[in-house]
């Protein structure tokens, strides 16, 4: 969740649940905003991801919200940011979480533009680890973006956590009768199955996400751009970007080929499990 102009509808010093005293925002999007936190029975700083007032009463936006606490709660993975608990202020839900303070692989990309090969490969690396586990879990993110990857660990060589699961989906599961799945994530980082609104999306679908992930650390671009999300779609069905040799061309080629085979339009033509990226 990046930075928003929406203020924010907690103040400081405002005490949650009655345990989580607010400190200060840490980032904010359209449907909720995550609050740096103090956890006065525990004795320990937490961050607070807050579904927005005016969202909480809409149909399926808290029971998202009770979802990832579900989902955060049963992954247990070093590379995934765990989930401390859920709770409840006047209605409007929120989750605990770990704080780590290193800021978001976005934060780091909107200051440096991009990162070397060596690291792009490290954090790429890590990242399909945890992945590997998510969908060996059987849960799909359906959301991999700089935004969503919190960084720890030394500045030079930073250890990449996976966060944000609340677009994630175990694929083909959690559908009750008469019930149809809402397309949410981010454009520039669909693949091309969920743009089209697949509902049986696979762990392929996030290794496109990383994919452009990749792209974007090497050059500093996301590899299909345009004014609308139709616009993106459409650039990313005709394959109309600059090939990753070209845009990077003093990345190794072994790491612009793994970047360029998460790409494939067709899942077939992609790594077939996260656990192959990684090695």
């Amino acid at each position: 969740m990046s930075e928003s102009g929406q203020p924010s509808e907690i103040s400081p010093l405002t005490i949650l649940a009655g345990q989580y005293q607010v400190v200060r925002p840490l980032g904010a999007g359209g449907m909720g905003e995550v609050l740096l936190a103090r956890d006065l029975l525990l004795h320990r700083m937490v961050a607070l991801k807050i579904l927005r007032a005016s969202f909480a009463g809409l149909p399926g936006y808290a029971e998202r919200f009770r979802q990832e606490a579900r989902l955060g709660a049963r992954l247990q993975h070093p590379g995934i940011v765990p989930i401390y608990a859920f709770g409840e202020s006047e209605g409007a839900p929120f989750l605990v979480m770990q704080y780590l303070p290193g800021g978001s692989l976005g934060d780091r990309l909107r200051e440096d533009g991009t990162t070397s090969p060596e690291l792009t490969r490290a954090i790429l690396a890590d990242l399909a680890a945890a992945l590997a586990y998510a969908h060996s879990e059987g849960v799909v993110h359906r959301d991999i973006k700089p935004d969503n990857i919190l960084l720890t660990g030394e500045e030079d060589r930073p250890r990449p956590v996976l966060g944000d699961f609340g677009v994630a989906m175990r694929p083909m599961q959690d559908l009750g009768p008469g019930e149809r799945r809402l397309m949410f994530g981010t454009p520039h980082y669909m693949s091309p199955e969920q743009a089209a609104g697949e509902l049986d999306l696979d762990g392929r679908s996030d290794l496109f996400a990383l994919g452009v992930l990749g792209y974007q650390m090497l050059t500093g671009a996301v590899p299909y751009d345009g004014p609308s999300e139709a616009a993106i779609s459409a650039a990313r069905v005709r394959q109309e970007r600059v090939p990753l040799a070209r845009a990077a061309p003093d990345a190794p080629p072994d790491l612009v080929a793994a970047i360029e085979r998460c790409l494939a339009v067709d899942p077939a033509g992609r790594w077939p499990r996260a656990a192959e990226l990684e090695a």
